[in-house]
């Protein structure tokens, strides 16, 4: 959910290179052995499991080029007896992207690009967002992003079976069973919505839109949301989203009609890429995006008295 550059339509994403992601993510479980209960998945790769494909009623999710892992910084820092997490990386096969920072790893697919890793944390430990903090004794770090922590309170979890990579990225090890834990529809809404106001990414929008859509009917997920607004938990986080769905997807921001804004509009763009033959089905799409964030956010606050 770190910056990079990310496709900026659905042509660029592919069924097989979401495989290779989620081969990465099982590889990456066995990386941290005992503590892999503690890995929260974010990001592109998750509607792959909220939303799993059943035609003709959920078509499949375009997918995603990177795995982006929110880590718990002081249950590692807790742990004993456990080899060097750098070390562990490199003896799987991973390295880092950039020498410049260790929170941005990539893993090597033979024969194809890189499938990138992104360690990441919330901000309720030490760090403002977007700066980086080094896990103590490790040559790895995980970058701040705002309101991660949500992830390792709601999330959902899944078993699925994958191969892993070899030594090195090498061939296959198998196929291996795993459980793997990601947030679940209310926080990768919300991260996603928060991720997209401060970064305009055409695949945010496409992400959050396709979840918001595929894992409920629109009264579903807002009773989520309702239920998530009366535990009192993370109501910083909940007001924060739901203001970025308001101000970046919905109709209600003055004179702006909902679907000129950016959401709506790079949604759009992300769905049917820039053929001017293809206006009217982005258009369709952008009367759509806000169409289904307003209804989501009309039933939210007539159930709620929390404040937008």
């Amino acid at each position: 959910m770190a910056g990079h550059s990310k496709p900026k339509n659905r042509t660029g994403y592919s069924a097989i290179n979401t495989e290779m992601c989620e081969r990465v993510l099982v590889t990456l479980l066995t990386t941290f052995g005992t503590m892999k209960g503690t890995l929260r998945l974010i990001g592109g790769l998750v509607p792959r499991y909220l939303t799993p494909e059943q035609p003709p009623m959920i078509p499949e999710h375009f997918g995603t080029t990177d795995v982006d892992i929110v880590l718990n910084l002081q249950v590692i820092a807790d742990g004993e007896n456990y080899a060097s997490l750098h070390d562990q990386l490199v003896e799987k096969g991973f390295r880092k992207n950039s020498e410049k920072n260790s929170w941005r790893w990539e893993f090597p697919i033979p024969d194809g690009s890189s499938i990138l890793v992104e360690f990441l944390q919330g901000t309720s430990v030490d760090g403002k967002p977007g700066r980086s903090v080094p896990i103590d004794g490790e040559g790895v770090s995980a970058l701040v992003i705002p309101f991660a922590e949500i992830s390792h309170d709601w999330y959902r979890e899944i078993e699925i079976t994958a191969t892993l990579f070899g030594a090195n990225g090498v061939e296959n090890a198998g196929i291996s069973i795993e459980t793997i834990r990601f947030a679940d529809e209310v926080a990768f809404i919300l991260l996603k919505a928060i991720s997209f106001d401060n970064r305009k990414e055409p695949k945010d929008a496409a992400d959050l839109i396709h979840v918001m859509r595929y894992a409920g009917k629109p009264n579903e997920i807002a009773a989520k949301f309702l239920n998530r607004i009366e535990s009192g938990e993370h109501q910083e986080a909940i007001s924060t989203g739901l203001a970025a769905l308001q101000k970046c997807f919905a109709e209600g921001n003055g004179d702006i009609e909902g679907y000129t804004l950016a959401g709506p509009v790079l949604y759009g763009q992300f769905m049917h890429g820039d053929d001017p033959t293809l206006e009217d089905e982005r258009l369709r799409e952008q009367r759509f995006a806000a169409g289904l964030v307003t209804e989501i956010l009309r039933i939210i606050r007539k159930g709620s008295s929390v404040s937008q």
